[in-house]
């Protein structure tokens, strides 16, 4: 079998040959610049290779039609939710420069083309873009178009619809993509993971594949990573911070911390593939 093609992101690669690169999702996780701190510096501790946040308004990213009914929210209007939720842009400009102060790759995933003009300014070196836009060609155009690397994940999507957003970023002249497995339930169901995807979708689409994770526990992203994963993203939360919905299935920086262990250990486990006696066995 051979590798996927691989991808670069700041200073590392990804791809089948390479380490799994680790992603912080903070999403909604802090309410201002010191939460947002507090989560970097944690993440940081804990061992992770990114940071990802979210960049979005209220007014482009529902209406106010829609409501939506979590057991971490009680039954509320989208645009609300949202509205509570929306990060100051100056504060999103605050976050990155003291990521990249700390020397820690960061970027987010615009929620709109008006989301997509903003993020151009801070310079990032990798777009995520989320379930929830996927299919979104017009802005997977104009992301590609950056010729930065972009993650795109999958929740909720056919093979048919990747089949035709990886065309339309790869149309752009922009091969720099990594597919993420996803499941896009909060939180996600164990029996709804259907990891054996991230396998089937490198065999279709000869990029690196990850997983981003909305289970509750280490269980579940860490069965991914032995499955071949290239990149596992994952909510994190500060115990300081303000309670947020994704809390849930989030981890604190100790449970992230022994994610992180448990998949280089892995990593360290599954050895060359080749089939001979191995040192202790000789001696």
């Amino acid at each position: 079998m051979t590798s996927v093609k691989n991808v670069k992101i700041g200073n590392k690669w990804i791809g089948d040959i390479f380490p799994c690169y680790i992603i912080a999702e903070i999403g909604t996780g802090y309410r201002n610049y010191n939460e947002a701190k507090n989560l970097i510096d944690s993440a940081i501790q804990s061992g992770i290779n990114a940071i990802k946040f979210q960049t979005f308004e209220a007014n482009t990213i529902t209406t106010k039609n829609n409501f939506i009914d979590m057991k971490e929210t009680g039954k509320i209007s989208q645009y609300d939710l949202f509205k509570q939720l929306e990060i100051p842009k100056q504060t999103q400009i605050k976050i990155v420069q003291y990521a990249k102060e700390n020397n820690i790759t960061i970027f987010s995933a615009p929620s709109h083309l008006n989301d997509l003009k903003f993020l151009k300014e801070l310079d990032l070196p990798v777009y995520k873009i989320g379930s929830d836009l996927a299919c979104h060609i017009p802005l997977l155009k104009e992301v590609a178009k950056l010729q930065k690397p972009i993650i795109l994940s999958t929740g909720m999507c056919s093979l048919e619809e990747i089949r035709e957003s990886v065309k339309s970023i790869q149309s752009m002249g922009n091969d720099q993509i990594v597919l993420l497995h996803c499941v896009s339930d909060y939180p996600a169901k164990i029996d709804d993971s259907n990891l054996n995807t991230i396998s089937n979708l490198k065999d279709e689409f000869d990029l690196p594949v990850g997983f981003s994770d909305h289970s509750i526990g280490t269980l579940i992203p860490t069965t991914a990573a032995t499955l071949g994963a290239n990149i596992i993203e994952k909510h994190f939360r500060d115990i300081r911070n303000t309670p947020s919905p994704d809390d849930v299935h989030s981890l604190t920086k100790e449970q992230f911390s022994n994610l992180i262990q448990s998949i280089r250990t892995i990593e360290k486990a599954k050895g060359t593939g080749i089939k001979e006696p191995v040192e202790s066995e000789q001696k």
